[in-house]
Order: structure tokens, then sequence, then C-alpha cells
């Protein structure tokens, strides 16, 4: 038997259950722009229709390639998994997902037509009904404005009015790297909203000098993730923590044994909302903080 495809997915952390209120949705895209919503860990939240069947909040999650779709959700539309399946890459493990098949996703940043949707494997990661994967922004910038509370999807804009830029790479998956420093150490860090925690991983924590039983480094409990698997966690602050020109103080951070040998760190929800907004911009593989008035 051949083995399935993998794909890379988010990174979640298990929610709360909440309420998000709707919003109605979905006529041509000509708007570009839509509400801002947020789930109960501060992951930002748009509402898409499917199949003509909306309001549906969805994560947008820019560290997962595609759009991904709660279990019970595709009960309720009445979808029939495909033969087959794939194999979901998250950061805490990988499993096997079925696929639904969906005629119409959309709202008005976004409009697919026939597309297989993932199913969310941990449906309890949140109260939102699914995921909105970056596959929909390729090329674009990505803009959540939690100012006017909305979300925008625009051509790419290098040095934005407003925005301080930092310039990073693009992963194999597409997605955006920006260069941090964790207290004078160099790291690669994830941009990661669907993320509601920052974490950095085992190696990173090495090289600041910390050992094993540090005693500033504590147990965290376990991390659930868009693929169902749990892993352990320890916590620690970090004094500086920099961003382009950015210096935060005293970041609380999970830590995660990756394996890794480089350092790097997820940059989560809970960073990236300190700003009054940020963008990613995807065709210039860089984030654009927008700097208090």
């Amino acid at each position: 038997m051949s083995p399935l495809p993998t794909i890379a997915a988010l990174l979640l952390m298990q929610a709360v259950p909440g309420d998000i209120s709707p919003e109605p949705i979905c006529a041509a895209v000509q708007e570009r722009d839509t509400a801002l919503l947020h789930d109960s860990r501060g992951r930002p939240v748009m509402e898409v229709a499917i199949n003509g069947t909306g309001t549906i909040p969805m994560v947008v999650d820019t560290a997962a390639q595609v759009s991904m779709m709660a279990s019970d959700l595709a009960d309720e539309l009445h979808l029939a998994p495909l033969p087959g399946g794939i194999m979901v890459a998250g950061a805490t493990g990988v499993s096997r997902s079925r696929l639904f098949p969906v005629d119409r996703l959309c709202n008005p940043l976004i409009d697919s037509t026939d597309i297989a949707m993932v199913e969310l494997g941990n449906s309890g990661v949140t109260e939102a009904r699914g995921i909105v994967g970056m596959d929909q922004f390729v090329g674009q910038r990505l803009v959540i404005d939690r100012t006017a509370k909305r979300i925008e999807a625009t051509e790419s804009l290098p040095e934005p009015a407003g925005y301080a830029v930092i310039r990073g790479r693009s992963t194999p998956e597409g997605f955006v790297e920006i260069p941090v420093t964790l207290d004078g150490v160099q790291a690669h860090a994830l941009v990661d909203s669907g993320a509601a925690v920052t974490i950095a991983n085992a190696a990173a924590i090495r090289l600041l000098g910390w050992a094993e039983n540090d005693p500033r480094v504590t147990d965290g409990g376990t991390i659930r993730g868009a693929a169902a698997e749990q892993q352990a966690i320890r916590k620690a602050v970090i004094g500086t923590v920099s961003i382009g020109s950015i210096d935060l103080t005293n970041v609380p951070v999970m830590i995660v044994d990756d394996g890794g040998t480089a350092p790097t760190l997820i940059l989560g929800s809970d960073i990236l909302n300190l700003f009054p907004g940020y963008a990613v911009d995807f065709a210039s593989s860089e984030l654009q903080i927008r700097l208090p008035d």
C-alpha cells in the first residue's frame, strides 16, 4: 500500500468553548475585507460560507497549508468523506485524517470551488468550526487589523506606512519565518496566528545556557495540536525577545523538545496580539507589525 500524502498543519492549543457572534457574509469577492473575530484563546477568526451554509467561524492560521473542518461540521453539512485520507503533520505529531469534498468555500476574502477540506483531528482545540489555510492567500498580504477589527487581503506592500517591517524567509510549506533573538541568542520564528501561545524548542533554551533542571523552567502540562496528539511541555520566562527593532521583556514561552539542534520559536497570537495589528506578506516573506499611533 502506498503511503498517504502528508501536509503540514497548525499548532493549536486546547481551548475552552466560548461564543463567537455571527455576521452575515458571502457575496461576490469584492470588498477584500471582513470582520475580525477571536476564539477564546485569542486566535483570529473569520466567518465563511461552505456550500451556501453560513455563517461558520474559522480560525485564520498563518501556519496551516490547507483548510480544515471539524468532523461534526462535516456531519451537519452531510459531507461524505472521500476514499483514502491524508497524513496531517502538526507540531505535536502526525495523524491520519479524512478528506471532505466541498463545492464552495467563500467569504469577501476567498472564493474556492471543488476543494477537499481536511478533517480537524482534535475538534476540541477551538470553538471555531475549523481552519482557513494559507493556500487561500498565496502571494498576498494578509492583514489582521485589531484596531478596526477587520481582516484584509491586499497585494504585497513593502514598507507600508505605520508598520515595522521584519524581513524573513519562506519555508518549504510557504509560511513566513523571521529572525528573532532570545536574550541575545539568534533564532528563527515561525509566524503562527493559529498558535495560542509562543513556543520555543529545547535547543533554544540550551543555547541560553539554562541547565535541564534549571529552576526557571517549570512543568507546563501537555499540549494538543490539530493532529490530536499530546506532548509534554515546560514553561519559562525569557528576559528579552527582540523582533526586528522591537524589544519585548519578560516574555512567557512554552518549551517543546522537537529533537532539533537549531534554536527555533513559534511566534503565537499571545505576542502578535500585543500590537494594534500585523500583516503577513507571503510574497515578500515579511512580518509587518503595525505600531501604536
